[in-house]
């Protein structure tokens, strides 16, 4: 009965819905051979701590300044020819990667990642909550991110076994999954550009900043609420990211195997959740559902600091894996704060802030890590997640109740 369910979801949505979800299964499974050895890969070719988030934050920068452009051009130009954009950004990151010989040549590479990253989820969003009805929108996200977690169980598993076969984690050895990633994504990419439908522009971008960011802003009471929410929750998360898999590896002592297993049981966890969960949002809300998911992620981030043996953080990771979810369902939430012809400018807007206060946050993680304990920019986040952003997500109002009352 669920399989039908799920079969008759699929086969009423649009063409370019289904390439979206085709894309983003295929990229995740090459992008996550790579994904978890990044900041490893950059410790390898010399960083300290500090320079280690001066890396993040020239992803930070490069976010901030791309980020109102690029919303604008969403509403102004098709998304086939956005999408293509992202899609040859994309394949030319593990490139860059590939061919970088000492952390400074790492930070075009986390330019170049951010640029394709940010541009690609976005727009990808964008078209998502356009193809989807308000009432199947949670639940359309949720069944991009079940369907692309699926790969995700293989990857890191395939990439530990691969670097372990080779001789363990060396900045030689990582490289070769950089390769690969670079064959699978530019197949899987010139299969979704070739398919793709060519759209029209949702609006025309005759405003400048400020007028777009009231226009955007008197679309709700709770806009500018959200956005405190959301760059609240952005630069905090990045005060700890990069620090993550390096905890793990240089504190904790993972091994490829583990930091596989880790992957693999978060991917199923999320796989296993991701449909019910974005069920549950659509009947009880988006808000609420996510508040109580949040605190998996805190116990989580507590075991893997305070693990004695580094196979209890596979048993955090599987609390972890929640996690993705847990953002597709906020995803549908926030393009619901706006009409679908704000939603490029809104996603511009968003991002603009999230990168101009994410510039110092990996830098303060750096010095945190390095200057106070390593244990200091995961308690940084958890205090600013727990203290501040999760009451001010109580007061958030039911999305598909403020529709009605409008």
């Amino acid at each position: 009965m669920v399989l039908d369910d799920l079969k008759s979801f699929f086969s009423r949505q649009a063409r370019n819905y289904q390439l979206v979800l085709v894309k983003k299964a295929g990229f995740s499974f090459f992008n996550k051979l790579t994904q978890d050895y990044i900041n490893i890969y950059i410790r390898l070719l010399g960083a300290n701590f500090v320079q280690l988030g001066l890396v993040g934050s020239v992803g930070g920068l490069v976010n901030a300044i791309i980020a109102y452009p690029f919303g604008s051009l969403i509403d102004r130009y098709s998304s086939r020819k956005i999408l293509m954009l992202t899609i040859t950004a994309q394949a030319l990151v593990p490139l860059t990667y590939f061919y970088a010989r000492d952390w400074m040549w790492i930070a075009v590479a986390t330019a170049l990642y951010t640029l394709a990253f940010f541009c690609s989820s976005g727009v990808e969003n964008v078209v998502l909550a356009n193809s989807l009805k308000d009432e199947d929108r949670a639940t359309g996200f949720s069944f991009v991110t079940a369907l692309s977690l699926v790969p995700t169980v293989v990857a890191p598993l395939a990439a530990g076994a691969l670097l372990t076969r080779l001789g363990g984690l060396t900045a030689g050895n990582v490289r070769y999954l950089f390769i690969i990633e670079l064959v699978g994504v530019a197949i899987i990419g010139l299969y979704v550009g070739l398919r793709l439908e060519e759209t029209g522009s949702l609006g025309k971008r005759s405003q400048s900043l400020v007028e777009e960011l009231k226009s955007v802003m008197s679309g709700g009471p709770y806009l500018k609420r959200w956005l405190l929410i959301d760059t609240m929750s952005a630069s905090s998360f990045a005060v700890m990211a990069r620090f993550v898999m390096v905890y793990a590896v240089e504190e904790k002592g993972a091994d490829p195997l583990t930091l596989g297993a880790m992957s693999t049981i978060f991917a199923v966890v999320g796989i296993v959740s991701a449909i019910p969960l974005g069920n549950l949002a659509d009947r009880i809300g988006r808000v609420r559902t996510v508040l109580l998911l949040r605190p998996l992620f805190h116990i989580s981030t507590l075991i893997l600091l305070f693990a004695p043996d580094p196979r209890w953080i596979i048993l955090g990771w599987a609390l972890r894996g929640t996690f993705q979810p847990s953002l597709s369902i906020l995803a549908a939430y926030r393009n619901e704060l706006v009409p679908p012809s704000e939603r490029g400018k809104w996603m511009g807007i968003r991002e603009l802030l999230r990168g101009i206060f994410r510039i110092p946050a990996p830098l303060i993680g750096g010095i945190l890590y390095s200057q106070v304990s390593p244990l200091a920019p995961f308690l940084f986040h958890m205090f600013v997640d727990v203290f501040l952003r999760m009451p001010l997500l109580l007061t958030m109002p039911r999305t598909l109740k403020v529709a009605k009352d409008d």
